[in-house]
Parts: structure tokens; sequence; C-alpha cells
């Protein structure tokens, strides 16, 4: 489950920044004055193949691979972000929702339905599934009896 990480650093610039952590995913989202969500970056699949996907209310979503800096026989730099990569948006939607289990409501309404609309940016509009028709057996032998 995602953790708060107390004493952030505070970037005026956005808004009141918060941290949260587990062993997947690091989310930083930023807050107005009055609490309401203005920007977020989920960065998931820590050390593993890292990326992250950002969203902020006046620049919509970015996707970028997280490039960790190290390059053999040098020192390692600073990370930077490398736009562009899939996300695996079922995989991080599915562990985002059991990692959120239990947090203040509005935080977690706000940050799956801007997940969801990721998604629809992505993948377009999910279309309706489709009714099959329910199929009746045929009356094949006397009596109607389908088996005969």
């Amino acid at each position: 489950m995602l953790h708060e990480i107390g004493g952030v650093r505070q970037d005026s610039q956005r808004g009141h920044r918060r941290w949260f952590q587990d062993d997947f995913f690091d989310l930083y989202i930023w807050q107005d004055e009055h609490g309401t969500p203005v920007a977020f970056q989920l960065c998931y699949a820590r050390g593993i193949a890292e990326a992250v996907i950002s969203w902020t209310a006046g620049g919509g979503f970015d996707h970028a691979s997280v490039d960790g800096g190290e390059k053999p026989l040098r020192h390692a730099m600073a990370p930077l972000l490398r736009p562009g990569g899939m996300l695996p948006y079922f995989t991080v939607y599915g562990r985002l929702l059991a990692s959120t289990a239990g947090w203040d409501p509005q935080l977690r309404v706000f940050l799956l339905e801007h997940l969801r609309d990721y998604r629809r940016v992505l993948l377009g509009v999910p279309r309706r599934p489709r009714r099959r028709a329910l199929r009746t057996p045929r009356a094949c032998g006397p009596k109607g009896d389908p088996h005969r």
C-alpha cells in the first residue's frame, strides 16, 4: 500500500507537494491552497524499467521512461526523463487500485479518474460491448427434441 513520506521539500511554483511510495510506485501530488490536486507524477516499476506518467491542470498528460544516468566506466549522472514508451495501462491501473485501498476517497478518485482519462486519450473512447442474440435450439426431430 502506498504510504506518505513526511518532510517533503516544497516547490512553491506548483503548490503543496505530497509524496507517496511503495515497492512499485513513487507518487507525487501537488495541491493548491484549498487542497485541490493540480498536478501529479506517478513513477512506476521502480528499480525495474522505471517510467512516469505526469498530469498538470494546464498541460495535460505526458509519459516518459526514466534513464537512470548510469553508464559503464563513468560516474552516475542525474536521471533523465525520455519521452515515449508504452504505458502498461492495465498493470499500472490494477496495482494502483490495490495500492490505494483505504486512502482518502477524494484523492483516490482524483487519481484513478485521471488514469482512466489517460486511457481514453491513448486508446480512444471504449466501444460499447456487443450483445449477442440469444439462440434458441431448433427442433430437429419429432416433438421438438434437438438431439434426435
